[in-house]
């Protein structure tokens, strides 16, 4: 499955928190965005994000995937999934990454979701510094 654009489009299922309505994305990388990747959802109105790796921001980040989330990503334990986690602009100009709710992509499948850690020891409001 893929946009006119010639990238694939990743589908969430469910949506991204906020987001629930757009659920189609693509993912928008390259020289230019170094060491970022846009998420930019399809159809009117439809979001976009920054994103980055989060072993970019913190060394050793680390958080495991439920069963069911492999589930829901058509995955096993060998699949080499597409870790994100989102950028957040704060109203001082500071940025900031969500560590606690990274995205986790199967690009195989094409699928994709928010993994949402309630008890993580990730901040939602990591300072992003320049490296």
């Amino acid at each position: 499955m893929s946009s006119g654009s010639g990238h694939a489009v990743i589908e969430f299922p469910e949506g991204l928190p906020g987001f629930e309505n757009c659920r189609q994305f693509v993912l928008v990388s390259g020289p230019a965005f170094e060491p970022f990747t846009m998420l930019q959802g399809l159809g009117p109105n439809a979001p976009a994000f920054a994103a980055i790796d989060p072993l970019r921001v913190v060394g050793g980040y680390r958080t495991e995937l439920e069963q069911s989330d492999l589930d829901r990503l058509q995955a096993d334990g060998k699949t080499p999934l597409l870790w994100l986690a989102l950028i957040c602009p704060q109203p001082t100009g500071a940025l900031t990454v969500n560590l606690r709710a990274p995205l986790v992509i199967n690009p195989d499948k094409l699928l994709g979701l928010q993994h949402i850690v309630a008890d993580s020891s990730y901040p939602v409001d990591y300072p992003l510094r320049a490296a």
